[in-house]
Formats: structure tokens, sequence, C-alpha cells
């Protein structure tokens, strides 16, 4: 099956790259939809206020990471490429808000970077989706083991 419609998940990480690097290289005609979700749930432990200030920060800096995201997709030659910035909780946004509303046939993310504690208290984004996605997910391997 050749996918023509791939969400790939950044956090505007060195990682971000790597990924859409990938993408492009295994599917260099397919539709790359590049997303970073602004995690408004208070993140993995806690709860974290949320005023105007903290909210226009947080969308000025995911807005910053995803035309860079853009840029380098551009500059390694992705040419059919759209960027979106969602507000919300990452693990649900991901696996099910996104790829419903964009008719997307693959979602591609990177393996997690939390600790054994963190994915143990919060698990993580990427088991999330693959265990909730309707579409097929790739965890694409970001360091060397």
């Amino acid at each position: 099956m050749a996918y023509k419609n791939i969400l790939v998940a950044v956090d505007g990480s060195k990682v971000s790259n790597l990924l859409i690097k990938r993408v492009h290289e295994f599917a260099p005609e397919a539709h790359m939809d590049i997303l970073i979700v602004v995690d408004t749930s208070g993140g993995y432990f806690g709860t974290v206020v949320m005023n105007a200030d903290i909210v226009y920060q947080m969308e000025q800096d995911a807005e910053d990471m995803i035309n860079e995201a853009y840029a380098y997709a551009k500059a390694i030659g992705h040419a059919n490429t759209d960027i979106h910035v969602r507000f919300g909780t990452p693990k649900q946004v991901i696996a099910r808000d996104f790829p419903k509303d964009h008719k997307n046939d693959m979602i591609v993310v990177g393996e997690t970077g939390l600790s054994r504690l963190q994915r143990a208290m919060a698990g993580t984004v990427p088991s999330f989706v693959t265990q909730t996605s309707a579409v097929d997910v790739l965890i694409m391997r970001t360091s060397e083991k």
C-alpha cells in the first residue's frame, strides 16, 4: 500500500527534522501534514494554570517551530506539505481528531523521550496513538540504541 496523506507529529526538537526527512525519503510523493500540538491539558504531571500570556507565548513558540519544520521540508524538496498547530491533548489530537479531519492514512511519530518513570505514570504519545488510531502508525527510532 502506498501512503498518500501522512501526518507527521513533531515537537520542534531536532528530532522533528529527522522525522520529516525520513518520511520524505520513503514517501516523496505523499502529501505531508506536519503537526504541532500545544498541550493545554496541563502536561504530564499536575495542572498548569493557563492565563492569556502563557497561552500566547505557547502559541508563538509553536508557530516558530512549525514554520521551521515547513522550511526544512521545502529545503529537502518535499513540495506537497501543509503545516498545522492545534491546541489540546497531544495524544487525542494526534491519534483521533487530526487524522479524522484531514483524512490521513498514516501517522508518523518519534519514539518517546520520557524516562521510565514518566512513561509508567503518564503513558506515551506513541503508545497511545498506536493503541487507539484508526490508521497505520509508524514510530520512528530517533536515537542510537
